[in-house]
């Protein structure tokens, strides 16, 4: 089994404490994040289209426009995170492919 963290041979009284995960580990809790993300992600979404239907209605107090502005800055940064995170996790999936060599030579 290939293993993606080692253990920190500097602090040995923490070896015992040591978890190790495989690759297929840490795509699983790669997916299960991503997933998450999303569903926190579609939540903020439909708060930020409820906020931003009444912003443009004109019915909106301060306190609702304060809201649509940090709603929209989550779900801005929620979508950056999503889409970095599949970002990375195809670009883990591509490093570990055993034709990715081959692909390359036939170029």
């Amino acid at each position: 089994m290939e293993y993606v963290t080692s253990p920190n041979l500097k602090s040995p009284m923490l070896l015992d404490k040591y978890i190790g995960f495989t690759l297929e580990e840490m795509d699983l809790a790669g997916e299960i994040i991503t997933k998450a993300l999303e569903k926190e992600l579609a939540k903020t979404k439909k708060r930020y289209e409820k906020y931003l239907s009444i912003q443009e209605i004109g019915e909106a107090t301060t306190r609702q426009q304060t809201i649509l502005y940090n709603v929209e800055q989550r779900y801005n940064e929620l979508d950056t995170l999503v889409h970095d995170l599949k970002g990375l996790i195809d670009f883990s999936k591509k490093l570990r492919d055993p034709n990715r060599l081959k692909k390359q030579d036939d170029f």
